[in-house]
């Protein structure tokens, strides 16, 4: 993780187990890091312990207003945006009990969510030059598991479109329209 010191990253997703790791593991290498997580006490209290240059934004990834309104505390706080990291996940999953508002919140969260949150940062990884951006996905994207049918989906949605997004010509310049 070397040359991240003085960076800034969202973290989706960031205040518990996996993404709270990726949020650390910014923090320890110097980039400044937004949480951005519905759950507000988990958020908080990573924040807390990771100190100084880390904050947290309770931030709903299915709402759009509120993804602005976390890209434009990020760039107040931090002054830009170098990374975006999408951890956040909803793994609600019962297969064929599953209804059609699970289907739809599945994807709204682990597909549609990191689309729109990428779309808000966009302009400012232009502006800074470039910079990353990662979905994480999940080896359920490839692999067929018993009982589960929306997580593996949509993670495997999730796969193809960051092929797809990866295959865009004019990155970094705006990949989608306006």
């Amino acid at each position: 993780m070397k040359g991240l010191k003085g960076k800034v990253a969202i973290v989706t997703g960031g205040a518990t187990l996996l993404g709270a790791q990726v949020a650390r593991a910014f923090q320890q290498a110097g980039t400044r890091v937004m949480i951005a997580d519905l759950n507000a006490a988990g958020g908080e209290a990573v924040a807390r312990e990771l100190g100084e240059g880390v904050a947290f934004l309770a931030t709903d990834l299915t709402d759009d207003a509120q993804i602005d309104a976390c890209v434009a505390e990020t760039v107040k706080r931090f002054g830009g945006i170098d990374f975006l990291v999408n951890v956040a996940c909803d793994y609600v999953d019962e297969g064929m009990k599953s209804g059609r508002k699970d289907w739809l919140d599945s994807y709204n969260v682990n597909v549609v969510g990191g689309v729109m949150m990428l779309k808000a940062v966009h302009p400012h990884l232009v502006a800074r030059g470039g910079g990353a951006v990662v979905h994480f996905s999940s080896a359920s994207a490839k692999v067929a598991q018993t009982g589960r049918w929306l997580y593996p989906a949509t993670k495997a949605a999730l796969l193809q479109l960051t092929r797809s997004q990866a295959m865009a010509p004019s990155w970094p310049s705006p990949p989608f329209p306006s």
